[in-house]
């Protein structure tokens, strides 16, 4: 699980999180090839659907089931719940056997708010799955870090 404390107002950390101009200049900044999102908000809550070219260094034993240049499509829901945000998202890699969910949440907390989310990972590659899903958290993870990372730097020079 990632939980990341963050300095600003709950109603402006979940502006730029559900902002898709603000998401795609975020991706193409962390590294990826292009970005493509959509966000739609109602008053039930908001989704984002992403579409993200990824390049990532891989491991010559996984480089044989995950491909190192791969297209993403990323589906992100929220919904007001307590006073915060909780949601749910999948992400898909184009053609390989692998998809990765996670459940997450905003909540605010005196001037700022924090971010938990909890990902999990599903190969349908038997014998080496196991590692393949492993691998592929760990950069997911790596991913979630950078981008709460950026998002914070963001926060800090735009008060």
């Amino acid at each position: 699980m990632i939980e990341r404390k963050l300095s600003a107002p709950i109603d402006r950390v979940y502006a730029l999180l559900t902002n898709a101009t603000w998401l795609e200049q975020r991706s193409l900044d962390l590294g990826e090839l292009s970005a493509t999102v959509r966000t739609e908000k109602t008053v039930k809550g908001a989704s984002n659907s992403m579409q993200r070219r990824i390049k990532r260094d891989v491991p010559a034993f996984v480089a044989k089931i995950l491909k190192p240049e791969a297209d993403m499509a990323l589906e992100e829901s929220w919904t007001p719940h307590k006073g915060g945000y909780i949601g749910s998202l999948t992400l898909d890699l184009a053609g390989q056997p692998i998809t990765i969910t996670a459940d997450f949440s905003l909540r605010g907390e005196g001037q700022g708010c924090i971010y938990s989310i909890q990902h999990k990972a599903k190969c349908s590659v038997p014998l080496i799955g196991a590692a393949v899903e492993k691998f592929a958290l760990g950069q997911v993870e790596n991913g979630c870090s950078d981008e709460l990372d950026y998002l914070e730097k963001h926060l800090q020079q735009n008060r």
